[in-house]
């Protein structure tokens, strides 16, 4: 699975990464010469749980890709890869409405609401237009 070498230091980082203490794993993982397969992906989940998301995905696949029948980084490379598929999926349909209704109305509670909303913003307009103040937050 991963060099003799390294093998009691990867045994401790998957414990630091077990508590959740990603930035000591990776920090760690940094200090290691030997970058065999186990390296890349510990390196790739500590990446992307401090952020590092691009980062993390490339050293994923890069231990996908030199242990193809290893299930424990296929299925976290893969599941990575469903998490960042439905972020973009959502992030696509984020204020969908907005770019399709000719209103450009991108509140997400109904129509009503938006129309109540706009209906409340143009008469705060009118009002200051004139000197009043209707919603004085505005």
């Amino acid at each position: 699975m991963y060099s003799n070498v390294y093998q009691g230091e990867f045994v401790n980082i998957r414990a630091l990464i077990k508590k959740k203490e990603f930035e000591r794993a990776y920090n760690l993982l940094q200090k290691i010469s030997d970058k065999c397969s186990e390296w890349y992906y510990l390196t790739g989940l500590s990446a992307m749980n401090i952020g590092y998301y691009d980062e993390g995905e490339e050293y994923m696949k890069t231990a996908t890709t030199m242990e193809p029948s290893n299930e424990e980084y296929s299925h976290a490379f893969n599941q990575y890869n469903q998490y960042r598929n439905d972020y973009n999926q959502n992030s696509y349909n984020y204020n969908r409405r907005k770019r399709n209704e000719p209103s450009g109305c991108c509140c997400c509670c109904g129509d009503d609401c938006c129309d109540t909303l706009c209906q409340l913003w143009c008469a705060d307009q009118c009002c200051e237009c004139c000197g009043g103040d209707l919603i004085t937050c505005c």
